[in-house]
């Protein structure tokens, strides 16, 4: 194996998780190297067990938009069995107990928007409204599309809030100069 070759196979072990002692054995490679290469190349490492971890949890719909999608597809699938349920043969309580479970979950994976910030927009109501958008993200509560779009809105809030601002002292130096001259 050419030394690329082995430095990016041993990326990938270290990725999955394996010692310096399964490396050397798999790739015939002295411990020191495991070392050297492992302070070199931990950028690299950390990259591909956040990209092995991410596809991890979207093959098995971890993400909070994929669970709502799928809670959603349950819930109609469930009321589409209810609707041609012939309650006479079916345990439709049990049908029911499916369906206010899924009801349930689906309603607890709900997020609400962020907070509003009302008429009185300022920079301080504008900055914690932004603070509370990165709480929610941080908590898992909003997908990064709806993040991406929030946050694209208060940034332009705030750009559109310090022009007004600085037209506003701008106007006022002029009155003063003007009045001066």
């Amino acid at each position: 194996m050419k030394p690329q070759e082995l430095k990016q196979k041993f990326i990938e072990l270290r990725a999955d998780g394996h010692s310096y002692s399964s490396i050397q054995e798999e790739l015939g490679i002295a411990k020191g190297t495991c070392s050297k290469w492992e302070r070199e190349l931990v950028d690299e490492i950390a990259t591909l067990k956040r990209e092995s971890l991410t596809a991890l949890y979207d093959s098995y719909h971890m993400t909070k938009e994929a669970r709502i999608r799928k809670l959603g597809d349950t819930l109609s699938n469930i009321d589409t069995a209810l609707a041609k349920a012939d309650l006479s043969e079916v345990p439709a309580e049990k049908l029911l107990d499916y369906k206010l479970k899924y009801e349930e979950a689906l309603r607890k994976e709900y997020t609400p928007a962020g907070k509003p910030i009302g008429k009185d927009i300022n920079q301080h109501t504008i900055l914690t409204a932004m603070g509370d958008l990165l709480d929610r993200v941080r908590a898992g509560e909003v997908t990064p599309e709806q993040a991406t779009r929030e946050s694209t809105v208060l940034a332009n809030l705030l750009k559109a809030y310090d022009t007004v601002e600085v037209k506003a002292k701008l106007e006022e130096l002029e009155a003063i100069v003007g009045s001066n001259a």
